[in-house]
């Protein structure tokens, strides 16, 4: 006849079962080979090399969040998406890396070291396409360089042009408060001009109360 066991071991053993026939099935289902990672998966080598902000302005540009004309506009930070370096139209991905003239001659660089790597020339070629293709972070990394990237030239930019519009939007909303008070001094709420008083009579039924 078995001794008898506190239910705090029979409960520590059936756990123990448990782990050890988990382990057993788990084991007969996985095999010792290291998982490695897919070349599809693994992070950009030039883009993990370079430093941290270059890389953070390449996957900006890459996710479609970089400070342009058009991100800018959609959030609200300025009046228009217009491009302000050459005011021709949206300042875009397609426009930055294909269209502006400001930078017609580090364009032509690019797009000669893109067909080099790939084969294929600019028409044939969709922004998300190029951030996306390995071969060609050889050819856009140094193109971040030539358009003054690496000294902000964007960035301060893009900050530059938000920060005139929010002073102009700040200064409107200071004189249309400042419009709205000369109008309301000029009328009180009494009507007649005069300041209303801190407190007003006591009621007749109330002295007369008090008085009693």
């Amino acid at each position: 006849m078995p001794l008898p066991r506190w239910l705090a071991n029979i409960g520590r053993g059936i756990s123990e079962k448990k782990r050890t026939e988990a382990r057993r099935w788990a084991g007969s289902r996985t095999s010792k080979q290291k998982y490695r990672l897919p070349e599809a998966h693994k992070p950009d080598a030039m883009v993990a090399g370079s430093t941290k902000r270059l890389a953070s302005r390449f996957y900006q540009l890459k996710a479609g969040h970089c400070r342009t004309g058009q991100y800018l506009h959609w959030a609200k930070d300025r009046p228009d998406p217009q491009c302000w370096w050459c005011q021709r139209g949206s300042q875009t991905r397609e426009h930055l890396f294909k269209g502006c003239p400001k930078w017609k001659g580090e364009q032509k660089i690019l797009w000669a070291e893109v067909r080099k790597e790939t084969g294929r020339g600019e028409s044939r070629w969709m922004i998300r396409d190029l951030f996306a293709d390995r071969r060609c972070s050889q050819p856009v990394f140094p193109h971040f360089y030539r358009c003054g990237e690496n000294s902000a030239g964007w960035e301060e930019d893009a900050r530059s042009e938000a920060s005139e519009w929010e002073l102009r939007e700040r200064m409107e909303r200071e004189e249309e408060r400042r419009a709205e008070a000369e109008a309301l001094g000029a009328e009180d709420e009494t009507g007649t001009g005069e300041e209303p008083p801190l407190f007003l009579p006591t009621p007749s039924f109330m002295a007369s109360a008090g008085e009693e």
